[in-house]
């Protein structure tokens, strides 16, 4: 698949360049300034972002901080562009979550091998959904595991939809599609709402998410991400199954079942409860909450539930 760049510089000459440098093998998106730059972000998250240090409205670091904050940006590639920088200017950019840096002018050659080197590395390193865009199981496995070596409390937790086959099996596919993205929208508004700044939001797959958050701050994602998802559930379906509150599906002998909407279950787990040492710990134990909830209920409203138990075993 085609990468997609963006190039965010209010040069239009250097956008000419790049166009001719990568437009062959990649796709590209220019925005002119900061402003623009991150609304593009938001219609299209692309594999790898250049970002030019002085532009008019946001400059390049402001955009980059917003960038980092995102959780389908968070670890997107980002190279900065820039007429000249000092060891402190680096310095900085680095911090803030710079990948690389190309000083202009630039040669083909060099553009060239830091932009595709970072576009391997990044493939290589991160397995991101190609769905939601959201991080995928390598990097879920890496914030938990680097949480723990930090010493950090933490929650985390494991959400899914409840009866989402018999949902994508009635809609389609596409429909299906469109609620797992909603999901992933109201899970970040979810974590924006507990006033979690620094939470990590990954996709395991299917309609299986994972949430990592500060300790104190697990139970009120969870409890906006299961009010979130029921204030939307109307919207996901038809005016008529809306209604009547279930839809129909045949099953292989091709016999009516009933089915009862969509819900959220959302389970987790606290380092502090559970002395957490792995990233299978984590999951194990925010698994068997899951599958304990689960069997507790077949029909009604999104539900949450923590493991309380304390140890390690």
């Amino acid at each position: 698949m085609e990468s997609t760049i963006l190039l965010a510089d209010d040069d239009r000459g250097v956008a000419n360049i790049v166009g001719r440098v990568l437009g062959d093998e990649c796709g590209l998106i220019v925005a002119h300034d900061g402003l623009e730059a991150l609304a593009a972000v938001e219609e299209r998250v692309p594999d790898l972002i250049l970002l030019d240090i002085h532009m008019p409205g946001l400059n390049g670091w402001e955009v980059l901080e917003h960038l980092r904050h995102g959780e389908r940006t968070r670890t997107t590639p980002v190279i900065m562009l820039t007429g000249c920088v000092d060891d402190q200017d680096k310095d900085d950019g680095f911090g803030l979550g710079a990948d690389d840096y190309v000083t202009k002018p630039f040669s083909a050659r060099d553009l060239r091998a830091r932009v595709f080197s970072r576009l391997h590395r990044y493939a290589e390193a991160v397995a991101v959904n190609p769905l939601t865009r959201l991080p995928g199981n390598p990097s879920i496995l890496s914030e938990v595991e680097e949480r723990i070596r930090a010493g950090a409390p933490f929650g985390f937790l494991l959400a899914d939809i409840d009866r989402f086959k018999a949902f994508n099996d009635h809609y389609g596919c596409e429909r299906g599609d469109r609620v797992i993205l909603k999901t992933a929208e109201l899970l970040s508004e979810a974590m924006r709402a507990a006033g979690e700044t620094h939470g990590f939001l990954g996709h395991i797959g299917g309609d299986d998410f994972a949430l990592v958050c500060a300790e104190e701050k697990a139970p009120l994602v969870a409890a906006f991400a299961t009010m979130k998802f029921d204030e939307a559930l109307p919207d996901l379906y038809d005016e008529g199954d809306a209604g009547r509150g279930w839809i129909e599906t045949l099953d292989r002998s091709g016999v009516v079942k009933m089915h009862a909407p969509l819900s959220l279950t959302v389970a987790g787990v606290s380092s502090v409860q559970r002395e957490i040492h792995s990233y299978a710990e984590a999951v194990r134990w925010a698994g068997e909450m899951k599958s304990w909830l689960k069997s507790t209920r077949d029909t009604g409203p999104s539900a949450l539930a923590f493991d309380r138990r304390r140890g390690g075993v």
